[in-house]
């Protein structure tokens, strides 16, 4: 696989299904140190006065379409913070992903927007290897706000070690010859180290596949993928497991995700419905 296809593939767990495309391309273009914020779509995604759109780093926010608890909340402190003032930019390993979007910490009026919303309970840890940074600040601005239980630390959603980020239950092309195209993603939202050993995954049938040994760091994301392939369990890269199933597990128009621990608790659940015919 090529550095460029690759970087594509990789980064894309960054992204949105609703976020607005880059309508240029921006993938080698220089990357910014500083910028005005121009504008602020969700609490993670900011446009630049160069109009490079930045994906935040460290902090995953919730989503405004479909509308999730507290997402409003998240774009106005970001807004709040950053709208129109100028940004220090602050880059990984990789600076673009494969749409042409910053891949930055920022910094604003001297604070670390990531840290700000994590605080304000508005968003949760999210890292995406490689990443050099010591989560440190990063984990301990989550527990205050989860103790607090402010923001989405109030909600259900929240209560679990694990919280859904993305649900593409609807595979590209004919689902029965694309199986792996079938994926959720799922962040160890607690402050410690999990072992998915023992947790299950159900759709709304009743099918339910058991988890494997694998070890997932605090704020890193676990990617569920409905067919077959070779576990990855490295947390120096996207950490990945494989369902087994020969055919779909979704259901195209409707179906819900349910992750249990071991003890049988609800971790997390995420529906995912399509309106209108379905699709050919």
């Amino acid at each position: 696989m090529s550095l460029l296809l690759f970087t594509a593939f990789f980064f894309g767990a960054w992204a949105q299904d609703d976020e607005p495309a880059a309508t240029t391309d921006l993938t080698t273009a220089p990357a910014p140190e500083k910028a005005t914020v121009a504008s602020v779509y969700d609490g993670d995604t900011l446009t630049l006065s160069t109009g490079d759109k930045v994906r935040l780093r460290w902090v995953n926010t919730p989503e405004l379409r479909p509308a999730e608890a507290y997402g409003v909340e998240a774009r106005e402190a970001t807004k709040a913070l950053c709208l129109n003032q100028e940004a220090t930019l602050i880059y990984g390993e990789t600076k673009r992903d494969g749409y042409g979007r910053l891949l930055a910490g920022v910094e604003c009026q001297g604070q670390d927007l990531s840290v700000h919303l994590l605080d304000l309970g508005l968003g949760h840890v999210f890292l995406i290897p490689p990443d050099e940074r010591d989560p440190k600040t990063l984990l301990e601005a989550q527990d205050r706000a989860r103790t607090a239980k402010r923001g989405v630390w109030s909600t259900e959603s929240y209560q679990g070690s694990f919280h859904f980020t993305s649900f593409h239950a609807n595979a590209a092309g004919d689902d029965r010859t694309n199986v792996n195209g079938e994926y959720l993603r799922a962040c160890n939202i607690s402050n410690e180290l999990v072992d998915l050993a023992g947790y299950k995954i159900t759709n709304l049938s009743g099918r339910s596949f058991t988890l494997p040994s694998i070890l997932v760091p605090a704020g890193h994301t676990v990617k569920i993928i409905s067919g077959t392939g070779e576990h990855q369990a490295s947390p120096d890269a996207q950490i990945e497991i494989y369902l087994g199933s020969p055919d779909p597990i979704w259901n195209n128009q409707r179906d819900r995700a349910t992750l249990y621990d071991r003890h049988g608790r609800v971790m997390d659940s995420r529906i995912h419905e399509t309106k209108g015919p379905p699709r050919p």
